[in-house]
């Protein structure tokens, strides 16, 4: 499904990567039910020091970005940073933006400004990509929790921008799939496509 592009000393990295996209491939397409429609590219730089330097986009990419998917070739850029959970971590978080990138979107922003299509919100989009990485876990139950008792209550959807569309929108994936079962993602996604 992958070119993965690397160089030296990203060997035994593209081995990990190219078996953990296949991975995460099989469990996103089942979320989604949907299959990507081409192939495509995951570019692996041995450092957050070279991934800064990437030249695939024009944007700087500051200590807390560990991974982007930009959207005018619907590329994954990763680094490895010397850890492999952290690396399947961003694995399968930046593939659900491919996903979601080829199935709303048609592959390209060329393809979204054409077909006029819905504008995914940022907290559905990466909420989703968290949920599917991680499921829910201690350290989003944690930052949920403190967020909700130092603010004395969860602040609405539509709000959920920034880091909040992380955590917050991962939340909301948490609680539609605890209510509603898994494959209510792949519906909500089918009827958002609809329309």
């Amino acid at each position: 499904y992958f070119d993965i592009y690397f160089y030296d000393g990203g060997l035994e990295n593209k081995d990990f990567i190219s078996i953990e996209s296949e991975k995460a491939y099989k469990k996103i397409a089942n979320h989604l039910n949907w299959e990507l429609k081409d192939r495509y590219t995951i570019i692996l730089h041995n450092s957050h020091n070279d991934f800064q330097q990437t030249n695939v986009i024009d944007v700087f990419m500051r200590e807390g970005i560990l991974g982007v998917t930009e959207l005018w070739k619907n590329r994954m850029v990763i680094p490895y940073e010397g850890s492999f959970q952290d690396l399947k971590h961003v694995i399968y978080h930046e593939l659900v933006h491919v996903f979601i990138n080829d199935g709303m979107y048609g592959g390209s922003v060329q393809n979204l400004i054409t077909a006029n299509a819905v504008s995914i919100p940022k907290w559905m989009n990466e909420g989703l990509a968290e949920y599917i990485a991680s499921s829910w876990d201690v350290n989003s139950d944690m930052w949920i929790r403190d967020l909700a008792i130092n603010n004395e209550q969860l602040p609405p959807i539509n709000s959920l921008g920034g880091y909040l569309a992380y955590r917050g929108g991962q939340s909301v994936w948490n609680f539609i799939t605890s209510k509603w079962g898994e494959e209510s993602i792949a519906q909500i996604f089918h009827e958002v496509q609809k329309n």
